[in-house]
């Protein structure tokens, strides 16, 4: 086949890198594979100002990065400029993907021979900072539509009135993160990715932390994130941070820790646990996204959202077990994770593109 992603830009994200994943396996497989994405976005003059003056700490940052493209197996198309994807920038396919309600917005009217158009769904990205009627128009596209998760085909069910919907699950890369077995810490260390985003709950496991602290103060936290933390959401005090981290480095961080923090209030699949996992790390989430799929009593413990007493008594648990018993925790999250490769992801991928 061949087949056309549209993002909304070269970045960071996990959704982004999940693109740059399946567009290596799909041509990999033998399909002719082409990403379309705008250039990166230049600051505006009123921008460009705040920032040389450091306007209440402004600092402009477009976000734009190429990594996950580097070296890639199948065309990258940057436009000239940080604009909408028109109909000339993509070639003729059997396919099209949008991949963001924006990337929905700007293939509607393309012309059949770009392809059946398909949304690709990450999340139920109906956020306050969007122009959120846009959004759910864009889910109401009679396109055909692939989802990571359940929760997000029960969601536009309920609120779209979508039943054409093939799920698909997430992978994990078992090369990239993979952990040694080893032994609890003396100093129960638990870890997070840092995020301003309020639902990423960053808030609520931090003060979880803070609870479990009090009860045993031999414990540390570490984070890993895109942004520097600042005064409106602080590390708590010890916190050994990684900004940027390599995803080289990744697998080391999640391999420091006895327990990794999942704390969103809503998330479309949850990349960091099964990438914990696949390290030998038990998680503590919340009950969103993949979460109440993936973690059980015996990998993890699963917590109401917005819960910190619950997510705090979580940590005690984990702070007071013995080796033996976390040795086991720690060998079934790892097994858990075995069952979402994403050599086994494609195919169901390419197997709904196919049925398309």
């Amino acid at each position: 086949m061949k087949i056309t992603f549209v993002i909304p830009g070269l970045n960071l994200t996990g959704g982004i890198r999940v693109v740059s994943i399946y567009a290596e396996l799909l041509a990999k497989k033998g399909h002719t594979v082409t990403v379309v994405s705008p250039d990166q976005r230049l600051p505006t003059l009123k921008e460009k100002i705040k920032s040389a003056l450091k306007w209440k700490g402004y600092k402009f940052e477009s976000g734009f990065n190429q990594t996950f493209f580097l070296n890639a197996n199948y065309k990258v198309n940057i436009l000239d400029k940080h604009r909408p994807v028109v109909s000339e920038d993509v070639p003729p396919a059997d396919i099209i993907i949008a991949t963001f309600w924006n990337t929905a917005e700007w293939i509607v009217n393309f012309p059949e021979s770009k392809g059946k158009k398909v949304y690709f769904i990450q999340h139920y990205e109906v956020h306050p900072w969007l122009p959120v009627e846009r959004v759910k128009a864009t889910l109401n596209l009679p396109y055909e539509k692939i989802v990571v998760s359940q929760w997000i085909a029960d969601t536009l069910l309920a609120k779209h009135g979508s039943n054409q919907v093939k799920v698909v699950s997430n992978g994990v890369d078992s090369q990239q993160f993979y952990g040694d077995k080893r032994g609890k810490q003396l100093k129960t260390t638990f870890g997070i990715m840092y995020s301003l985003r309020s639902y990423k709950g960053c808030h609520i496991a931090f003060k979880a932390f803070e609870k479990a602290k009090l009860v045993n103060p031999n414990i540390a936290l570490v984070a890993f994130g895109s942004e520097e933390p600042n005064e409106e959401l602080p590390l708590p005090e010890g916190t050994k941070y990684y900004c940027l981290p390599k995803q080289t480095e990744l697998a080391s961080i999640y391999g420091m820790c006895d327990a990794w923090l999942f704390s969103s209030s809503t998330e479309g699949f949850g990349l960091p646990i099964l990438e914990a996992m696949a390290c030998r790390t038990p998680v503590i989430g919340t009950r969103c996204g993949a979460a109440e799929m993936l973690i059980n009593n015996t990998n993890g413990f699963l917590v109401d959202i917005n819960d910190s007493e619950a997510m705090s008594h979580a940590m005690c648990v984990v702070s007071n077990m013995s080796d033996e018993a976390w040795q086991e925790y720690s060998l079934s999250a790892y097994l858990t994770s075995t069952k979402y490769r994403w050599e086994d992801t494609v195919a169901m991928f390419e197997e709904a593109l196919i049925s398309i």
